[in-house]
């Protein structure tokens, strides 16, 4: 027979992870390398007309239909042909992120596509507005809308995510022989030129090789990092996806002659990898390994090239993987399992044959928006001392609260906790785990650590009205275990939470 005591149930629903990101469902690459994501199985592709030793983009419909691709330099539509408006754009195919295609928030006709000069070239970051509706459907750039200067000089590092309010857009870039990131939002009636300006992390300066490799947001928009490669080192930043800021760098340094290049982040946001072409290697950072030293030190070569090859770009993709390019090949490198820790993440040489296609150093550079874990509704259980619950069943406290930012536990807390200690006096032979949790805005390292104080704060109060330690456990889960969207006020506000479970 189940063991259960007397609460009252009360449901909401728990979430689990999807990924359904058809806008990135095909990829054009290399010299004519192709692939498409198709259900989740991929299937390689023979109709590109680019070669490009860095980099590109494509963009798709939300049905998965291929709209248009580019090496930053020509734009093609879905019959692989050069629009009329397409050409001498001011991209470079040897620029490590040559372009990015954002959607107009509002309009599905229209897309931005911004390009990047290579080496912090005098054409620096340019926008054209491309509408769907031109060249009979096929869609082209806007006439008087091609090739608007934005800033230079800047380096070859470029990435999109989307705002905190889920339908804006940040588009993130670096200056050249500066400290500076330059946070661009792009809206339904356009583009702020005026940028965010966040002056921290490394001065980027040197040879035209600091210029080069790659730069990703987290897919969640909590974070950034990126790659310089004569440093020899990565570089991760906490970000405010509702400001636009920077802040919180972390310095990843490699040994010499690493050449760092790709940057990608774990579709839940607490692995970092990274690449460097020199070596062969590919690197995992454990986001929430703690402190800033912590996270140095949880460096974990996770793959090697078979024969020596330049790894270059990481890409996360539709079906919850990362891919890596192995130079020069007709293969691409994947990790399966990309939010696990260490060797766990199970990293594969030579898993996509691409045919005839060669691989070079890019990927297609995408919204990294789109492959943020979507969220799959579960049952969960709210606490009320009135019915019944099976011994071992989570339990959310729906009136604990603390201090902004803090573990303190505010006052009005106590009435729920006191009806806890009536349940565990009533019967000694309980325990009790408390489990802290956190929304996803700032570090995750921090929240872990936030999380955990907060749980451990509930279990004190419990100790503190004669309750046995021993009978009590506690853990935190940071923003690992989200029951409500992260994208909302209200959605944030139910993920900061402590739940229990009861044992004998």
């Amino acid at each position: 027979m189940k063991k259960t005591i007397v609460l009252l149930l009360a449901f909401f629903f728990y979430y689990t992870p999807l990924w359904a990101q058809a806008e990135a469902s095909v990829w054009y690459f290399g010299n004519k390398a192709g692939i498409q994501f198709i259900n989740n199985q991929i299937v390689p592709l023979t109709s590109s007309v680019i070669n490009t030793d860095e980099g590109c983009a494509t963009i798709s419909s939300p049905q998965g239909k291929l709209l248009f691709y580019t090496d930053g330099i020509t734009l093609y539509n879905h019959l692989h042909q050069a629009t009329p408006n397409g050409q001498e754009l001011k991209g470079h195919s040897s620029s490590t992120q040559s372009a990015v295609v954002i959607p107009n928030p509002k309009n599905p006709y229209l897309y931005y596509l911004f390009t990047i000069d290579a080496t912090a070239g005098k054409n620096g970051l340019c926008y054209s507005e491309l509408d769907m509706r031109l060249d009979g459907g096929k869609g082209d750039i806007i006439p008087d809308k091609k090739n608007l200067s934005i800033k230079q000089p800047v380096t070859e590092k470029l990435t999109a995510v989307k705002h905190r309010n889920g339908i804006d857009y940040w588009v993130i870039v670096h200056g050249w022989l500066n400290g500076e990131f330059l946070s661009y939002l792009v809206t339904a009636e356009g583009i702020n030129l005026t940028p965010i300006i966040s002056k921290v992390g490394k001065y980027h300066d040197g040879t035209d090789l600091n210029t080069q490799g790659y730069m990703k947001a987290s897919p969640d928009g909590t974070s950034v990092a990126l790659a310089l490669e004569e440093s020899q080192l990565f570089e991760l930043y906490d970000f405010d996806n509702a400001t636009g800021k920077l802040s919180n760098p972390i310095t990843l340094s490699l040994e010499a002659n690493s050449y760092p290049y790709g940057i990608e982040f774990s579709p839940d946001g607490t692995r970092l990898y990274g690449s460097a072409a020199g070596t062969g290697k590919v690197y995992q950072y454990n986001l929430l390994a703690g402190s800033p030293d912590a996270i140095k030190k949880s460096a974990t070569v996770v793959a090697k090239s078979p024969a020596g090859e330049w790894v270059g770009a990481l890409q996360a993709a539709p079906d919850g993987k990362i891919y890596y390019t192995l130079y020069k090949t007709k293969y691409l490198g994947v990790i399966h399992y990309p939010d696990s820790l260490g060797l766990k993440c199970k990293a594969e040489n030579n898993f996509v044959n691409l045919g005839e296609g060669i691989a070079h150093l890019g990927l297609p550079t995408f919204s990294q928006t789109f492959f943020k874990e979507e969220i799959q509704e579960k049952t969960i259980t709210y606490f009320d001392p009135n019915k019944t619950i099976t011994i071992g069943q989570d339990i959310v406290l729906n009136n604990v609260l603390f201090e902004f930012g803090k573990a303190t536990l505010q006052t009005s807390s106590f009435a729920e906790l006191d009806k806890i200690v009536e349940i565990l006096i009533k019967d000694p032979s309980l325990q009790i785990e408390i489990a802290g949790h956190t929304d996803n805005i700032g570090n995750k390292s921090a929240n872990l650590t936030l999380s955990t104080q907060r749980a451990k704060s509930v279990g004190d109060y419990l100790v503190s009205k004669n309750i046995n330690v021993a009978r009590i456990a506690y853990v935190g889960h940071g923003s690992a275990i989200p029951i409500a969207n992260n994208d909302t006020e209200e959605g944030r506000a139910k993920n900061r939470r402590v739940s229990f479970v009861l044992k004998k």
